[in-house]
């Protein structure tokens, strides 16, 4: 294959995979910035600081989403119009986005992992809810806990049972023996603008019945540790397989551009005086010979 063909095919590939991560920054960008922004995942960040390692993660790919969409435009410019510095300046800003995208796939993954360790196994939630939760408006961590049972479906850190351990019972044991928030019923959502809701209690089981200890069925049983912990892994699978598509597009429009570079720095582009000296050296009298074929010293 001649020179020239070699790089139209090099130059064509490295656009095209370039366009692709063009197109591919502004949606890491928007995504990332929308979890970041999503209402209930930062309502969900109160229970806990450990949970604010969340944010690590968002914004590591913020920056490659950044990055991405303010290089771009240069490297189809560059591999164009065949700009050295140009292509240079665009492998380094690849280089280092690769690098962000690699650390920012495996912090999702280990994360992941101690996120299920110290949330869906832990004591983490059952604490903060046994501890924090008053049952009083204009109460921050009550507003937290009533938004995450009512909107992730959940009761108590393990069980709809922990209240009974809770600072919450113990004000008024008598009253709400056997009883959780209203925000665990699954109808809450019908008294949740109601004045009286924080008076309002949910059983926890069935009253009256023969059987003992059988589940309100109006009650929400699934512990909220396995309910946050599901949520922010969703989350996470969801920036680890953006990185993943990313970080492969990334890699061979890295290869690509590295190898045009290659290419270009290994061209012999004569310069004019090595022309005028080949002339006279054939003894041409006119700058614009009727014979010979120049075209050669282009290629």
């Amino acid at each position: 294959m001649r020179t020239d063909q070699k790089l139209f095919c090099l130059k064509s590939a490295s656009v095209i995979f370039i366009i692709l991560l063009w197109l591919l920054g502004p949606v890491i960008f928007g995504i990332l910035l929308w979890f970041r922004l999503d209402f209930w995942s930062n309502e969900y960040l109160e229970v806990d600081q450990e949970l604010y390692r969340y944010l690590i993660l968002l914004y590591i790919f913020i920056v490659v989403g950044g990055l991405i969409v303010g290089f771009a435009i240069l490297g189809i410019v560059a591999a164009v119009r065949a700009i050295k510095w140009a292509i240079v300046v665009f492998i380094v800003a690849m280089v280092l986005a690769i690098i962000l995208t690699a650390a920012g796939m495996a912090y999702g993954i280990v994360y992941r992992e101690e996120l299920e360790e110290t949330i869906s196994r832990g004591t983490l939630v059952k604490q903060f809810i046994q501890q924090r939760y008053k049952g009083i408006r204009f109460d921050r961590a009550t507003y937290v806990i009533d938004l995450m049972q009512s909107e992730l479906k959940c009761c108590g850190g393990e069980s709809p049972l922990d209240y009974g351990e809770s600072t919450w019972q113990k004000e008024k044991e008598a009253e709400r023996n056997g009883r959780t928030p209203l925000s665990c019923c699954k109808d809450y959502e019908r008294y949740q603008n109601s004045e009286d809701r924080f008076t309002q209690t949910c059983t926890i089981f069935q009253q009256p019945s023969n059987v003992e200890n059988v589940y309100n069925p109006n009650i929400n049983r699934k512990g909220c540790g396995k309910a946050l912990s599901t949520f922010f892994s969703d989350h996470i699978y969801v920036v680890v397989g953006i990185g993943i598509a990313t970080f492969v597009i990334e890699v061979v429009t890295l290869i690509l551009i590295s190898i045009l570079l290659k290419v270009l720095n290994s061209l012999y582009i004569p310069q004019p005086e090595e022309i005028v000296y080949d002339m006279a050296h054939n003894q041409e009298k006119s700058p614009y010979p009727s014979r010979g074929d120049y075209r050669d010293y282009y290629r």
